[in-house]
């Protein structure tokens, strides 16, 4: 973790993301929890520039990417399933 700063930013993202859980009736333990992000900005060309990233608990290095990569392809799975249902 790159500074004092960093690490509490993370301690409060974590106690924002078991608050979310819980109010959305989430039971038990926290135990793992990934946040994707994604944000565009315009270089000096004017060419549209996406940036995609992870935020892992403790800034990364605390999940192993093998459970990573499973709690993605669950929730991946899970809502091309709602796509496919939706009749809309």
């Amino acid at each position: 973790m790159a500074d004092d700063r960093e690490k509490a930013a993370y301690q409060r993202l974590e106690t924002a993301v078991e608050e979310v859980c819980r109010l959305e009736g989430y039971q038990g333990v926290l135990t793992e929890w990934v946040v994707i992000a994604a944000s565009q900005r315009y270089d000096e060309d004017g060419d549209g520039i996406t940036q995609v990233g992870t935020l892992l608990p403790s800034g990364g290095g605390a999940i192993p990417h093998h459970r990573v990569m499973g709690l993605l392809d669950f929730v991946q799975t899970r809502m091309r399933a709602m796509a496919a249902a939706d009749d809309d």
